[in-house]
Order: C-alpha cells, then sequence, then structure tokens
C-alpha cells in the first residue's frame, strides 16, 4: 500500500516538525489545490527538486472575498493534495501560530498571483526566505475557472508538460516489468483529477507491483464527451497522473477503447472503475483473460466526477 502523505494540524506539528533536521528549512507551497490544475504541480516540482521534505499549506474554502468559493470541502482538499508524489505532510488551513512551528521554511511561489488568500500573506511575512516561479500558461484557477466557464478548453499550455511519451517510452517501461511482477492497468480520460480518481488508482495500485495508467487522447475525451472537454491537454493530464504516489507510469491511447494497447501490454490485472457492467466490459475482459490475466473492480468515489466537478465550477452555489 502506498501510504498518502501526513495531514497535520496544530497539535501534531510540532511532533512532525521537530524529527526532521531543525536546521534544514523545509519547502512550503501554498494553495487551495481545489482543482489540480498546471500551477500547483509546477509549484510542487519545483519544490521537491530543491527541497528534501515540501509541505503543502491549504487555504481556507473561502480565501477571501475577491476569490470564487472552493468546489470541493476542505477535507476533499486536503486527501487529493497528500496523494501527491512531491508531498511530504499538509497543513490545513493554518493560522501565523501554526506556520510559525514550521520554521525554518522557505516558501515556493508566484509573486505574479495577486489573489493571495490569507495563508499565503502570512507564509510570505513568516518565511526565511522565498523562491519566486515564473507563471505557467493555465497557471492560475480564477483563469481555469474562466476558460471552463466560457467552454474555452482545452486550455492552450506551454510545451513543459511534453511530449507525449512514444511507444518506445512504453516499452522500456514494460521491460522493467520484472519476471513474476504484477502489472496493473486502468484506462480513462482523468481531465481534472479529484478524490475520486485518486481513491480509485491507490486501490488498483494495490492489486500489483506496478501501476500503469491509460488515457483517451484529446481527440478521443471530445468525441466520448462532448462541448468543453478536455478541460486539459493530454500532455499535462498524463503528467498530472504521474505525479500521483500510486502511478508508475501513464500512456495515451486514441479511438472508443484501449484494446490495441492492452494486447501490446498484456497486464496481469485490469482495472475498471464505476459500476459494473457486463457488456461495458465484455471485449477487456475476454482479451485479457486470453493470456491468463483477469479484470479488477474497483468502485468509484460516489459524488465525484469530471461532470460534477465542472458543473460546481460553472454555478458556485449550486450543491
Amino acid at each position: 500500500m502506498r501510504y498518502p502523505a501526513a495531514i497535520l494540524d496544530a497539535a501534531s506539528l510540532p511532533t512532525w516538525r521537530r524529527a526532521l533536521d531543525p536546521r534544514e528549512p523545509v519547502g512550503v507551497v501554498v494553495g487551495r489545490f481545489d482543482l489540480l490544475h498546471p500551477g500547483n504541480v509546477w509549484a510542487l516540482q519545483q519544490a521537491r527538486a530543491r527541497f528534501g521534505t515540501v509541505v503543502v499549506a491549504l487555504e481556507p474554502d473561502a480565501a477571501q472575498p475577491t476569490l470564487d468559493a472552493a468546489v470541493h470541502p476542505l477535507a476533499a482538499r486536503a486527501e487529493l493534495a497528500s496523494w501527491l508524489r512531491s508531498v511530504s505532510a499538509l497543513v490545513p488551513e493554518p493560522d501565523e501560530a501554526t506556520l510559525v512551528q514550521l520554521r525554518p521554511f522557505v516558501l515556493i511561489h508566484c509573486p505574479q498571483q495577486t489573489q493571495k488568500g490569507p495563508v499565503a500573506e502570512a507564509a510570505l511575512r513568516l518565511a526565511e526566505s522565498a523562491v519566486p516561479l515564473q507563471p505557467q500558461p493555465g497557471c492560475f484557477g480564477t483563469d481555469i475557472r474562466s476558460a471552463i466557464c466560457a467552454y474555452q478548453t482545452p486550455l492552450a499550455l506551454s510545451g513543459g508538460w511534453g511530449p507525449i511519451p512514444a511507444l518506445e517510452e512504453l516499452d522500456v517501461f514494460l521491460k522493467l516489468r520484472g519476471t513474476g511482477h504484477c502489472l496493473v492497468t486502468v484506462n480513462g480520460c482523468f481531465d481534472i483529477l479529484h478524490v475520486g480518481h485518486a481513491r480509485l488508482l491507490a486501490e488498483a495500485a494495490t492489486l500489483g507491483d506496478r501501476l500503469l495508467v491509460l488515457i483517451n487522447d484529446d481527440a478521443s475525451v471530445r468525441a466520448y464527451k462532448g462541448l468543453g472537454k478536455p478541460v486539459f491537454p493530454a500532455a499535462f493530464r498524463l503528467a498530472a497522473l504521474k505525479a500521483l504516489a500510486s502511478v508508475d507510469f501513464a500512456f495515451p491511447f486514441s479511438g472508443d477503447n484501449p484494446l490495441d494497447l492492452l494486447a501490446r501490454i498484456r497486464p496481469d490485472i485490469h482495472v475498471k472503475g464505476g459500476s459494473f457492467e457486463e457488456a461495458r466490459v465484455g471485449q477487456e475482459k475476454a482479451l485479457v483473460e486470453s493470456w491468463g490475466g483477469h479484470l479488477g473492480f474497483c468502485p468509484m468515489v460516489e459524488g465525484y466526477s469530471t461532470t460534477n466537478v465542472l458543473e460546481k465550477t460553472r454555478s458556485p452555489g449550486k450543491t
């Protein structure tokens, strides 16, 4: 089992911090982590490149009047961020006294983000220093929400998330499988990652030794899901999946289903999420069983779906 990062409160934080080298600063990234988007994934990657320990400090649900209300409640946002590979620990909505317990820390932030919440403002005052990041296209939550509401998606992102891996890279990954190691696959669009996705993938990862996620490419998502989807192009969706601690590799496929790719991969277990419908999975089941594998099933988390996220983003007051 790949355990998520620790979620710390004001009482547990001091003990956790004392277990680290008191002379070494930790890297701190502040945000809401409501939508797992290029801005916060980029910030965490930069933090991990500089620091052995990275802490996420979560803003409150309504960080300040100028910001939209969060789509997901604090507990769900904390759980999603806790599954990220770069995150060592999380502190939900810390006050100044709690942030002091993290010191010494260095804040990794984007100075061009003018709409800062109370946690970001406090962290900027209390940090030993700050590492400024250049903004990435599509990195601000407000811009992403505007694009979603205007159906101006998929977002145009910089080349920092590509290129899309080639079949040769997939073959290299498969060669590392090793004799006797169980390979698990999952397929889906995985457009806006949410707690339901994170739990599904974490559970799927426990069924074997390595987890490979197959995603629909942009054209197949558009054909399957319709107007406004995907929100994020395949290059970022792949990067976001690989940012999860449960995922070992991710690869795209085109068309209606991943049958050709599954035949190339020959997984030991192919996992389906959602409600189990025999007709829907019949071809995949027969194919996987043809080489001695089998179909697994992990139920989706009720109340979480990309459609639900998009509806709440476009109608913030909707429950």
